[in-house]
């Protein structure tokens, strides 16, 4: 990050105190108290996503966009990631099979999966859990 502002620095401190959760600005500005005004929120994380310190996510119903904080550790160009439909968290995977479905697409119906924009949707166990007590 070439140009550091304190209200910069508040978003990307509250962010990497939360990195396994998803936020839309709203969530930002609301959940961590912050006393930020949303067009700034909107400047800071285009620029953290265009710098690779947050993943955004723009879901296909028309919803706000959601961006979480990418530790330094974690590479996201190389795996997929699965996000839950009602706590939020996304979960990255390292997982054999799901190389091997990329490799079976990109073989067998020449299509070429782009991991980065990769993202599954459905329920973590926990959550899936509790609706199945639920029922």
């Amino acid at each position: 990050m070439k140009y550091t502002t304190r209200q910069r620095e508040t978003i990307l401190s509250y962010m990497r105190a939360n990195p396994d959760r998803c936020f839309t600005v709203r969530d930002i500005i609301a959940d961590g108290g912050l006393r930020v005004g949303e067009a700034t929120v909107y400047r800071a994380l285009s620029r953290f996503a265009a710098d690779g310190i947050v993943k955004k996510y723009v879901l296909g119903d028309g919803g706000a966009a959601l961006y979480q904080y990418v530790p330094e550790t974690r590479d996201c160009e190389s795996h997929f990631h699965l996000k839950c439909l009602s706590c939020g968290r996304v979960f990255h995977t390292e997982c054999s099979v799901i190389d091997e479905m990329i490799r079976h697409v990109e073989n067998e119906h020449g299509f070429r999966v782009d991991a980065v924009h990769t993202t599954m949707y459905g329920y973590c166990s926990e959550c899936g859990a509790a609706a199945r007590k639920s029922e």
